[in-house]
């Protein structure tokens, strides 16, 4: 590369993780940015947690619990001790983090302004990663046994109640985190990470001017489809697909694409739906994308860039 192109990724959580850990090798050669949803936060126990930001810094920062995919390698549970209800698993580590950020943004500090402290504490210099906003959003969804927070349909439910609707709490009134707008529209290259677009690249695409900034933007876009051989990586993809009218495959992921991306990177199980991708605009790239190493994620990596 004869300059340092801006890489822009989008995205939340375990598939965001592992992906941009092994983008992360490739520090040096790219300016990154990283905006992560935060609509899965969540107040328990008296902190408020940010899930995605977190196992995105974990991911990067080599402070992750690989078995788990998230939190804190070696991490307890003892001071929000499992028989009290933590049906969250909030582990000590975690929590005696979140709880002194708590303290330092009932004083002021914006989440962004935390991230970056988070970063410098835990090494992590060659990156910019930002909130998708600085403002409280929140998911909620509408099952069969009424409105609850995501993390709670998600882990305390085990994603068993029948899907009825997503609701982003607050979305409305979001205005996008400081400079955000800025480095999409300087972007080269725009990546849709192998997220669940509807709760964690959604929320990202509506708080207010991201989208549009997106869509005027002259990058090249991007996108990891999430799902394998119509299997998800992890979370509840499919149900979520199901409820807005998608097709239960990599079909489903490039009509959700089709708008926002010129490129869709599927594996090598689903290269059968190459042709009916193209039918939706969008050019397929097929290769093995089930993260199952950190090579496999620099292998990506590699291949995304090499578009540049």
């Amino acid at each position: 590369m004869s300059r340092k192109y801006r890489v822009v990724t989008l995205g939340g959580g375990v598939g965001a993780g592992k992906f941009l850990e092994g983008l992360y090798e490739f520090k040096n050669e790219i300016n990154l940015n990283l905006i992560i949803n935060t609509s899965d936060d969540i107040d328990i126990y008296g902190v408020r947690v940010s899930p995605d930001v977190d196992t995105v810094i974990y991911w990067l920062s080599d402070n992750i619990d690989r078995k788990k995919g998230w939190g804190i390698k070696g991490d307890t549970l003892n001071l929000v001790n499992e028989s009290s209800s933590n049906w969250f698993n909030l582990g000590d580590l975690d929590y005696q983090y979140n709880k002194k950020k708590k303290v330092d943004m009932d004083k002021g500090m914006t989440l962004q302004e935390n991230i970056k402290f988070r970063c410098k504490e835990l090494g992590l210099f060659d990156v910019t990663i930002l909130p998708m906003t600085n403002d409280k959003v929140e998911t909620y969804i509408l099952t069969s046994e009424g409105k609850m927070h995501f993390q709670k349909y998600l882990i305390k439910n085990k994603m068993l109640p029948k899907v009825l609707g997503i609701e982003f709490q607050n979305i409305a009134n979001a205005s996008p985190a400081h400079s955000l707008l800025d480095l999409v529209k300087e972007s080269d290259l725009i990546i849709y990470c192998p997220s669940n677009p509807l709760i964690s690249i959604d929320p990202i695409l509506e708080v207010k001017g991201i989208y549009d900034e997106i869509q005027m933007s002259d990058s090249k876009k991007v996108a990891i489809s999430p799902i394998v051989n119509d299997k998800a990586f992890k979370g509840p993809i499919l149900n979520l697909m199901k409820l807005k009218g998608l097709e239960l495959s990599v079909l489903g992921v490039a009509e959700y694409y089709k708008t926002k991306a010129d490129f869709l990177l599927i594996d090598n199980s689903d290269k059968h739906y190459e042709k009916r991708i193209k039918e939706f605009g969008l050019e397929p790239i097929v290769t093995n994308i089930n993260m199952t190493s950190k090579d496999v994620s620099i292998n990506i990596s590699k291949i995304i860039l090499d578009l540049l």
